[in-house]
C-alpha cells in the first residue's frame, strides 16, 4: 500500500495519491484501463488495508512535503483498482479529513448500491463517478463488469447516492471509437448524467496504453458531437483530451515516489527523463526500473510509456 505524489491534477489541484489495494483488484476489467486487465475481479468488500498504517503514511509524506514548502490541495484515493472494495475506506477518509485537506475518491460507482459503501463515501469531499454508457450490451463490452453486477442496480445506487451526497460530485465518461460515441449513446448518457446533477461532467479519451490493443480514442468529429449533446443537458461539461504532463512537485526521494506513481499512473519516458534530470538523478535509473522493479515499456499513439507489471495477489484481503 502506497502514498504517492503529489502530482498536479486538472480536477483536484496538487493531489497526494493513496493506493490502498493489492494490484488490480477491481469489480470491472475495462478495455481501456491504463493498468491492464484486472487480475483479481471481485465484488466482495474486504479490509484490504490498515487505516492506521495509511494514516501514518499520509502524515509522514505531508511532513516531508512541508519541509519542501510543497502544498497539497487534495488527498485522493485512486487505487490500482476499485477503492470502494476496501471496507476500511470510510475510516481512512475520516482520518484523512483530520489533516484539514480536501479528500477525493475516484470510483467506477459499481458498488454504491451497497448501503455501507454509500455511507462511507459520504465522508469524501469530492467523488468522481464513472458513467461510460447506459446501454447494457455496451457496458459489458466496454467495462466488462463482474458477473454478479446488474446495471439497473448500479444505476439505482448512483442515483440514490447523488440525492443525498453533500460534497462535490463529478462524472467521467471515457469515449472509445466505435463503441460508446454514437449519437444514441451520447443522448442516453447525457440524460442519465444530468439526473445526477454533477458539478462537472468530464469527457475523457484513452490517451495512455489501454488493456486491449484494439481500443482507440473517439474520432474528433464524434467527440465534438458527444460534447454538444452533453452540453444540451448538463450545465458544466469539460473534455480531457490532451495528455497532461505529470509534474512531480516534490523532488525529495524522487526514485521511490516515481515507482509508487507508476503503480497507478503510467508516464511517458520523456516525462520520467525530465523529472530525473531536474532532480539531478541519472536517467540510467529508468533501465534499472525496467530490469529490477517490475516496470514495463509500451508504445502507444507515438509515445513510449512506462507502467507497472502486475500479478494477482489476494493475500492481503481480510474478508
Amino acid at each position: 500500500m502506497d502514498v504517492f505524489g503529489p502530482v498536479r491534477s486538472r480536477r483536484l489541484g496538487n493531489s497526494l495519491g493513496v493506493n490502498h489495494l493489492p494490484p488490480k483488484t477491481c469489480t470491472y476489467s475495462c478495455v481501456y484501463c491504463q493498468l491492464g486487465r484486472t487480475s483479481f475481479m471481485t465484488t466482495n468488500r474486504a479490509r484490504f488495508s490498515d487505516p492506521k498504517d495509511i494514516h501514518a503514511k499520509i502524515a509522514s509524506r505531508l511532513a516531508e512535503l512541508k519541509k519542501e514548502n510543497v502544498a497539497v490541495d487534495t488527498i485522493a484515493f485512486v487505487s490500482n483498482g476499485e477503492p470502494t472494495l476496501d471496507r476500511s475506506l470510510g475510516e481512512m477518509l475520516q482520518q484523512a479529513r483530520a489533516f484539514g485537506i480536501q479528500t477525493a475518491v475516484i470510483t467506477n460507482a459499481s458498488l454504491l448500491w451497497h448501503p455501507d459503501t454509500a455511507r462511507q463515501m459520504m465522508h469524501a469531499d469530492v467523488v468522481s463517478l464513472k458513467v461510460d454508457t447506459v446501454n447494457e450490451a455496451t457496458w459489458h463490452k466496454l467495462d466488462r463488469p463482474h458477473g454478479t453486477l446488474n446495471l439497473d442496480t448500479v444505476f439505482n445506487g448512483m442515483h440514490r447516492f447523488a440525492q443525498f451526497y453533500k460534497g462535490t460530485l463529478m462524472t467521467e465518461t471515457m469515449l472509445i471509437d466505435g463503441v460508446n460515441d454514437s449519437e444514441e449513446e451520447a443522448r442516453a448518457n447525457a440524460v442519465f448524467i444530468a439526473d445526477l446533477n454533477p458539478a462537472t461532467a468530464y469527457i475523457a479519451l484513452p490517451l495512455r496504453p489501454p488493456a486491449e490493443s484494439w481500443v482507440k480514442p473517439s474520432r474528433p468529429e464524434n467527440l465534438t458531437r458527444v460534447y454538444k449533446i452533453f452540453k444540451e443537458h448538463i450545465p458544466h461539461v469539460e473534455i480531457l483530451m490532451d495528455l497532461p504532463e505529470t509534474e512531480f512537485l516534490s523532488k525529495d526521494g524522487l526514485a521511490e515516489n516515481l515507482l509508487r506513481t507508476l503503480r497507478v499512473h503510467p508516464l511517458t519516458r520523456e516525462e520520467v527523463e525530465s523529472h530525473l534530470k531536474e532532480s539531478g538523478e541519472s536517467i540510467a535509473l529508468i533501465e534499472q526500473l525496467l530490469a529490477e522493479e517490475g516496470i514495463q515499456s509500451f508504445h502507444f499513439r507515438g509515445s513510449e510509456f512506462l507502467v507497472s507489471s502486475y500479478k494477482a495477489d489476494t493475500s492481503e484481503a481480510d474478508a
